[in-house]
């Protein structure tokens, strides 16, 4: 690109710019601008010592000029005003003595009808002259910009010096930091904008204020339409039998399937733009699908279409001394929410477990897997409403916005529950910010202990499944937590282990001393998940000492122990407080699918509600049923 290119390009950008700016402001208040910026004209000198004016009939939104040509006929001036010939550059001026002489030209602007000759024609004018010139934008160096024609600069490049003074008037807002200068720009002597500049930026500074307020609304009204949407598609679906709900979720695997290209194009938009952002490996990782993983997705749905339906289980009768027969029973939670961060696989997962159990689902997923999120919710939208069902009962909040994650977070009218699925910061977020009731699935600093009777072998082994099969997945092994008896023996096979798979051992003093190259621990790192290669080893002189830095330091997700000994194996069992305590086993395992519940809508950290890896069952409620035959209260 050239420099002229380059400048035109940038003056053409400030003219829509700034052209936006002054349309902006309603015609009421241009009118009074323009009439505010027209008194202080007729009391300048220069406009009392001129003979004659040259001026312009107001067109679009530029500052009103009818009302001061009227006045300058009226004072005994003679008033000029231009025609152009589009196309050409030419601009003349034509004497006019009533605005109803006055037609319509090009672009519908008013202009003489022309009738004798023009400014000039005939040699010179031996009045006093003022130029009175519209424009597009002006700077603080006094520069200016019209409509990109070019009609004034020539105008004035042949007759600049017959007029005594060139004056601009315009609003405030048109008022730019610098223009792009041109060699053949010519600029006015004094730019007229209206006396009290402050309070066109106060309005401006308001009407942003209510836009902002209104924008605000508009985000409202339609998530609380979603909201509506989400409350009627559970309705449906409480009424759907479990061969319908079966039906939907096998239909909605095979276009997963079938539309894995699709899904995967979009997916590769998401994956992009975090590679460019710096995303580190394990969490691109999450974000990436590949035809095998949307396999998996789709196998979720089918283990889940084969599970038993927990909807409509009656969990226990009894018949009460007045006869009334009062059972529990098994019905859905209604719509649930889920915010999640930059793992589209959940969008799937979400849907099956919600659907089978009778619910509606919102998904507001992370803005890193927006394309993503979007085309696997398309997809399982199509494949619903092609089997007739409430296509519904998944929506997405293609909204990423923080506000708006806070506003769904608010939407009780309507969301029964919110579960957040991600890290430390979003759930923290969800859990005090919601005012709608929240399941908190929480991070995973999963340790493994190795007992002082550990099988190192076994130690080994168990400890690469949990800490290096997949990084960046909540139940990965974060820290390792190792008996001072077994350490000199465990350490340098677990270290060389960890090492050939690329992970960083961060350790105390006494496991430093058992394998070289391994950095010191700080206390932050006991208490973080990673997600990440790396990795802390603590060294304890008991049992008792592990279970206290377990309990000290976990996050209640999953804690396991390596162990020959029943005794130590039960008291860690009893002791450890998480979701889930294994003996001899990966923490790996915590998963819905292992645990036959199949795709999991979460791992819940919290004791109320429920409690480690979230299936069907923990997606419904209960309410009493109550069967009488006429029974009164006395």
């Amino acid at each position: 690109m050239t420099d002229y290119e380059r400048i035109n390009s940038e003056r053409k950008n400030i003219r829509c710019v700034t052209m936006g700016k002054r349309d902006d402001i309603p015609s009421q208040f241009r009118q009074i601008l323009s009439d505010e910026i027209c008194k202080e004209l007729l009391r300048m000198e220069w406009y009392r010592e001129a003979d004659g004016i040259l001026s312009y009939a107001s067109a679009f939104s530029e500052v009103y000029t009818d009302s001061f040509n009227k006045r300058v006929i009226e004072d005994g001036k003679q008033l000029f005003l231009p025609r152009t010939w589009p196309g050409t550059g030419r601009m003349e001026f034509y004497p006019v003595t009533d605005l109803a002489q006055l037609r319509y030209g090009y672009k519908e602007i008013r202009e003489p009808a022309v009738e004798g000759p023009a400014l000039f024609e005939d040699g010179g004018y031996e009045g006093r002259l003022l130029m009175v010139m519209p424009g597009v934008v002006f700077d603080g160096e006094g520069n200016r910009l019209g409509y990109g024609g070019g009609y004034y600069d020539r105008y004035l490049y042949r007759f600049g010096t017959h007029i005594r003074h060139r004056l601009m008037i315009a609003y405030s807002v048109q008022r730019v930091e610098k223009i792009p200068t041109c060699g053949w720009d010519k600029k006015p002597d004094l730019i007229l904008t209206e006396p009290d500049e402050e309070r066109l930026q106060n309005y401006f500074a308001r009407m942003a204020e209510l836009e902002e307020a209104r924008s605000e609304k508009r985000k409202n009204m339609e998530l609380e339409e979603i909201g509506r949407r989400a409350k009627e598609a559970s309705r449906h679906m409480n009424c759907l039998g479990v061969r319908d709900k079966n039906r939907g979720l096998i239909a909605v695997a095979e276009a997963l399937t079938g539309q894995a290209d699709r899904i995967m194009e979009a997916n590769g938009a998401d994956v992009e733009t975090a590679k460019e952002a710096g995303m580190k490996a394990s969490l691109l990782d999450r974000l990436t699908l590949t035809k095998e993983r949307i396999g998996d997705m789709a196998e979720g749905l089918r283990q889940v279409a084969n599970l038993a339906d927990p909807v409509g289980e009656v969990l226990s009768m009894k018949t009460t001394p007045q006869g009334l027969q009062i059972g529990k029973k098994r019905v859905p939670l209604g719509v649930i929410g889920i915010i999640y961060e930059s793992r589209p696989n959940v969008t799937a997962d979400a849907f099956g477990l919600c659907f089978k159990t009778g619910n509606a689902v919102i998904l507001r997923g992370g803005r890193d897997a927006i394309h993503s999120n979007t085309a696997i919710t398309e997809v399982i939208r199509e494949a619903l409403a092609g089997c007739g069902l409430c296509e519904d009962a998944i929506q997405l909040l293609t909204d990423t916005s923080h506000e708006t994650a806070e506003q769904f977070m608010r939407l009780n009218q309507y969301v029964d529950v919110l579960i957040p699925r991600g890290g430390a910061g979003l759930i923290r977020t969800v859990v005090e910010k919601s005012t709608v009731p929240v399941i908190e699935t929480g991070t995973g600093n999963c340790h493994v202990y190795v007992d002082e009777t550990a099988d190192i072998s076994m130690a080994v082994n168990i400890i690469e499944n949990a800490k290096t099969q997949r990084l960046g997945v909540c139940n990965a092994c974060e820290s390792l937590v190792i008996h001072s008896a077994a350490l000199e023996k465990a350490m340098p096979a677990i270290g060389e282990m960890l090492v050939s798979h690329g992970v960083e051992i961060r350790g105390d003093e006494r496991a430093r001393a058992c394998f070289e190259g391994m950095k010191e621990a700080s206390e932050e790192d006991y208490g973080t998940e990673y997600l990440d290669a790396i990795i802390s080893v603590k060294t304890v002189d008991s049992l008792e000492e592990a279970i206290s830095h377990i309990n000290k330091y976990n996050t209640g997700h999953s804690e396991a122990i390596v162990t020959s000994d029943y005794d130590s194996a039960m008291k860690f069992l009893n002791e450890i407080d998480a979701a889930a305590v294994y003996v001899n086993a990966s923490t790996r395992f915590t998963d819905g699918f292992e645990f036959g519940f199949g795709a999991e809508i979460g791992i819940s950290t919290q004791k109320l509600h429920a409690r480690g890896p979230m299936g069907l069952e923990a997606l419904t409620t209960t309410k009493f049923i109550i069967l009488g035959n006429g029974q009164i209260r006395q």
